[in-house]
C-alpha cells in the first residue's frame, strides 16, 4: 500500500494520524494519553484552588494570632496599671487613717487652735445629768431610776 498525499493531510500538519489510502477521513479512537488532557487541566485548577485556600487559612491564622498577641499586651498593660492604682489606693487609705487618728486630731487641736481638754465630762440621760465621775452613793441607784423612767415612757408610747 502506498500512501497518497491529500490536501487535508497537509493542512492538518505533522500531528495528523489516521489517513486512509483513498484520502478518506476516519475517526480514530482516542488514546489513553490524549484522554488526560482535560483531566490535567482540572487537576491543575484543583491544585491551585487548594493552594489558594491553604494560603488564605495560613494568612487568617497569622492575622488572628497577631490580634491575640495585641490583646494580650493590652491586657498586661491594664493589669499593671490596675496594680499601680491599687497600691496608690492603699497608700491613700493609710494616709487617711493616719490623719483621722484621735491622737493626731487632739494634738492638732491643741497646737494649731489652742484647745485644751475639758476638766470633766458630763453625760446626759433622760432622768437628768449624770456626772462622768462616781458620786457618793451607789451607781446602781441612777441606773434603776433611768430604767424605771424608761419603762414608763415605753408604756406611754405603746398606748399611742
Amino acid at each position: 500500500m502506498t500512501a497518497v498525499a491529500s490536501p487535508l493531510r497537509r493542512e492538518a500538519g505533522p500531528s495528523y494520524r489516521g489517513s486512509t489510502p483513498a484520502g478518506r477521513l476516519q475517526v480514530v479512537p482516542k488514546r489513553k494519553a490524549d484522554m488526560g488532557a482535560g483531566s490535567v487541566r482540572r487537576r491543575r485548577l484543583l491544585a491551585c484552588s487548594v493552594a489558594a485556600v491553604a494560603v488564605a487559612c495560613v494568612l487568617g491564622l497569622v492575622v488572628s494570632h497577631v490580634a491575640l498577641a495585641q490583646g494580650q499586651f493590652r491586657l498586661e498593660k491594664l493589669q499593671g496599671k490596675a496594680a499601680e492604682e491599687q497600691a496608690r489606693y492603699e497608700r491613700l487609705r493609710l494616709q487617711v487613717a493616719q490623719l483621722e487618728s484621735p491622737s493626731r486630731v487632739v494634738a492638732a487641736a491643741q497646737e494649731r487652735l489652742g484647745l485644751v481638754p475639758p476638766p470633766g465630762v458630763t453625760y446626759l440621760s433622760p432622768t437628768g445629768p449624770v456626772s462622768g465621775q462616781p458620786t457618793e452613793g451607789s451607781p446602781d441607784k441612777g441606773q434603776e431610776s433611768a430604767t424605771e423612767h424608761w419603762s414608763s415612757v415605753k408604756r406611754q408610747l405603746a398606748g399611742r
